[in-house]
């Protein structure tokens, strides 16, 4: 499932459901911070399946607290977070609008994998892509709530056809 913004829509655009209900996203309208809920009620909903949550940083932000939940239930849940310091889906169109940008960064390198090891579960940083795989790979191996905070480029903004204005 996924939470997000710009990493949402990337991964909208190469993540193949296996199956019907494999997959939720917060849709058009953006329903930041839904994503962890959802992520309790599917890891209950199919305890034998891998569950993982896509974050973006900005919708980690809003619902990181509830990995607490997760802990105290034991319910292992993967969260990988592109974390590219960014409101990511309105600094691109703002920039490309108007030549600048207001309210639309984030602190840089929140380490959103301390949150969560704070709160009982396990995390680590990646900022080097050859990382991502083995990273992920401890995460399910972990049998914990555990989240792979991933740096990424803002730069590397989703391509768009339209502002969507």
């Amino acid at each position: 499932m996924g939470d997000g913004g710009d990493f949402v829509s990337f991964a909208g655009k190469f993540v193949e459901p296996k199956r019907p209900g494999g997959w939720l996203d917060p849709g058009p309208y953006g329903c930041l911070g839904a994503g962890l809920g959802a992520a309790i009620a599917a890891r209950i909903a199919r305890p034998s399946s891998q569950v993982v949550l896509l974050y973006g940083d900005g919708a980690a932000g809003m619902s990181l607290m509830d990995v607490d939940t997760l802990v105290r239930h034991n319910l292992p849940v993967v969260m990988i977070v592109g974390n590219n310091s960014a409101w990511g889906l309105e600094k691109g169109p703002m920039q490309w609008l108007y030549g600048y940008d207001v309210a639309a960064d984030l602190a840089p390198q929140t380490r959103y994998d301390q949150v969560v090891t704070a709160l009982g579960g396990g995390g680590e940083l990646v900022t080097d892509p050859k990382d991502i795989g083995p990273a992920i790979d401890r995460a399910f191996a972990s049998g914990i709530p555990y989240l792979v905070n991933i740096m990424t480029d803002v730069n590397a903004a989703y391509p768009r056809a339209t502002t969507g204005i």
